[in-house]
């Protein structure tokens, strides 16, 4: 594994998982790491008629930077090059997509239960993504 994305959500499992990557990853001078924040489109029709949809995205888009910033100081430790990324949309369908248009090895992220019966091992985006990614996706505990 050369390039490994890393979904970033601010959880303790996602940089579990960044830790891993890099130490995966190494002191290989090609290695690098992309960080990618997902942050859901907020569906509220009232304010959305007051505030325009590039305004939202852009305090989204804030959000996803602020929650990125220790998966940041934790690559640039390690040594690895990184690129950090906020998209926002549906987690599994950008991180896929994300994943593909950077020609990334492979995803490694966290996972956990969320209580429907299809999650109990997985949480619902990495069940979604090990079916929608193009490329071996990594969970880690």
């Amino acid at each position: 594994m050369k390039i490994a994305l890393v979904p970033i959500d601010g959880s303790a499992t996602a940089l579990r998982a960044l830790q891993y990557a890099l130490q995966e990853l190494g002191q290989r001078p090609e290695a690098r790491v992309h960080l990618l924040n997902v942050q859901a489109r907020q569906i509220q029709p009232w304010p959305g008629k007051l505030v325009p949809p590039e305004m939202i995205d852009a305090e989204l888009r804030k959000e996803g930077l602020r929650v990125l910033a220790q998966a940041e100081s934790m690559a640039q430790s390690a040594g690895v090059e990184y690129t950090p990324h906020v998209s926002v949309g549906a987690a599994a369908q950008e991180i896929a997509a994300y994943a593909s248009k950077h020609e990334c090895d492979a995803i490694v992220m966290g996972t956990r239960g969320l209580g429907a019966v299809a999650d109990l091992v997985l949480g619902s985006v990495a069940h979604k993504l090990v079916h929608l990614a193009s490329v071996p996706v990594v969970l880690v505990k």
